[in-house]
């Protein structure tokens, strides 16, 4: 995560398949707090929503528009197995819902606009691309979808 400057990473986005997070919003190692989220349940989400521009680990050098709450209550567990609540609002709310998709099968082209997706098609073809040339298999995912 840090070596790519990222500030999340699920699970599912290292090939491994169970319900676990990490983000730090500082984005730094030893910075910030790191928080770790196992099983995590979504119970609360604000009415208010905030546009704010996100990329992801998953497409480098992909950056869009998307709308979320601005801040979600959420029950999880912690790496021992203990379970906490904890209220997130500001950007670790937003660094959660971003990774939380991930562990619900949702990428952040999924919650963009027509508009948004629109002028990011030519990048995003373009990974496709590079993602085809290098393993010499079809892009499992595909903007076009």
């Amino acid at each position: 995560m840090y070596r790519t400057d990222g500030i999340g990473l699920s699970a599912p986005q290292v090939g491994i398949n169970v319900q676990l997070m990490v983000f730090n919003p500082a984005g730094e190692r030893g910075e910030g707090e790191e928080i770790v989220l196992v099983n995590p349940v979504v119970y609360k989400t604000s009415k208010r929503s905030i546009l704010y521009n996100e990329g992801c680990l998953s497409f480098p050098g992909i950056y869009a528009d998307i709308e979320r709450p601005a801040s979600v209550k959420v029950d999880a567990r912690d790496i021992t197995g203990g379970r906490f609540k904890v209220n997130l609002s500001g950007l670790p709310a937003r660094v959660f819902q971003h990774e939380f998709d991930h562990l619900q099968g949702t990428l952040f082209f999924d919650r963009m606009t027509e508009d948004v997706l629109e002028s990011i098609h030519s990048e995003m073809k373009a990974l496709e691309k590079k993602y085809e040339s290098r393993t010499g298999l079809p892009s499992p995912e595909s903007i076009d979808k």
